[in-house]
């Protein structure tokens, strides 16, 4: 477990690098801000396809397998970017191939990673809801320090130095879980080829037809559409407008990483002790109701605290959401069916992001604000009315 959650901090690491260095690398190397905005929606695209057909694989392959394999591939792609800029090689077609070939395992790859926490967890006698915790909190911890450092090396170092710098903990991430992690593998690994397809409708075919898994993928999705409008919209037109600073919105998005770090790993310490049900629930309602303060768009220092405070509370979601697939998804299925529900989830993002920019241009940001808090207050008494979460 702790292999796992080193080899996890450090790819995660990486990853929030790129997430800076690549569109800064390829508005570089282009010149065009199109031609980054076009890379970034194929990439999008690319993987939220790719996470649906690519399902099936962890499940045939074994999720040690997969792991690796998405690690593996994001740091090749990633060195490759790099090697072919510096031999004056790098055409726009081919850098656009390789920065979705950088993205194309993420979905299957964080699908394998829940499914090896799964049978750790079983094997060290931890709760599930800890080990997923614990995995939350190392992965957000890396994204908030990765962010920032990955700025200032593509400044101080160039973006090609930092490709390179996410190839190498890619790299070492995918040899540490190849060496130094165990687990038992699910059911079906190394299926034949020919059953691809029947496991990719099996698997569909699970989400559809079980209660639980189906309203955990629909409140998934409407959390994410109304997560996206928040974090990408409301919050920029807020910094923008009101507190008139880039810097405000850099402290307001450090406030909402550090309460959701200080919220994931204090449930990882008591969260198995509450039921999924009621975490989930309450956890839900206390994010909706902190976003309604935030209408009357205070100042930055209490924004900052709304937005800590909204971190924490939201926290317990992600752990709690693991769970239930880990604990309810049919074994030998859990690959496609978790890439299945992430993929959904991810479908909801762009969605939302839309929907907040039309509503802030036609009713204004407080009264977006409120209708983005009524919208979590629904998605919440819909998941209390509903059947299938009584199974969490």
């Amino acid at each position: 477990m702790r292999a796992l959650l080193a080899a996890v901090g450090v790819g995660a690491l990486g990853e929030a690098m790129m997430l800076v260095a690549v569109p800064w690398f390829v508005l570089r190397t282009t010149g065009s801000v199109a031609r980054t905005g076009l890379i970034v929606a194929m990439v999008a695209v690319g993987t939220v396809v790719a996470g649906l057909v690519a399902g099936p694989l962890v499940d045939r392959w074994g999720f040690k397998a997969m792991a690796v394999a998405s690690y593996g591939v994001g740091g090749a792609a990633a060195a490759c970017i790099a090697l072919l800029h510096h031999l004056g090689a790098l055409g726009f077609p081919a850098l656009t191939a390789l920065v979705l070939a950088a993205s194309l395992l993420d979905v299957p790859g964080a699908a394998a990673v829940t499914g090896l926490v799964s049978g750790l967890a079983d094997e060290a006698g931890t709760p599930l809801e800890r080990a997923n915790a614990l995995l939350g909190g190392v992965h957000q911890t890396a994204h908030l320090v990765g962010a920032p450092l990955g700025g200032a090396a593509a400044a101080f170092l160039g973006a090609g130095s930092v490709l390179l710098l996410d190839a190498a903990a890619c790299g070492l991430a995918a040899l540490v879980i190849a060496c130094c992690v165990a687990c038992p593998e699910p059911a079906g690994a190394g299926g034949p080829a020919e059953r691809y397809l029947a496991g990719l409708r099996a698997g569909l075919r699970t989400l559809r037809r079980h209660r639980l898994l189906r309203t955990v993928t629909v409140s998934s999705a409407a959390f994410n559409a109304l997560d996206s409008g928040l974090s990408g919209v409301i919050l920029v037109t807020y910094a923008y407008q009101h507190l008139d600073s880039a810097a405000a919105l850099g402290v307001l998005l450090m406030a909402f990483g550090l309460g959701t770090v200080a919220g994931t790993l204090g449930f990882a310490s008591v969260g198995h002790r509450f039921g999924g049900r009621a975490v989930y629930l309450r956890s839900s309602l206390l994010a909706g109701l902190l976003l309604l303060p935030l209408a009357a768009l205070p100042p930055l220092p209490v924004g900052a605290m709304l937005l800590a405070v909204l971190g924490a509370a939201a926290a317990p979601v992600g752990p709690v959401r693991t769970a239930a697939l880990q604990r309810h998804v049919p074994r030998g299925q859990y690959g496609r069916v978790t890439a299945a529900v992430d993929t959904l989830a991810q479908v909801a993002v762009p969605l939302g992001a839309s929907a907040t920019v039309a509503s802030v241009g036609l009713l204004g940001l407080s009264w977006t604000l409120l209708a983005v808090a009524a919208a979590y207050l629904l998605v919440v008494a819909c998941c209390w009315a509903a059947p299938g979460l009584r199974e969490m």
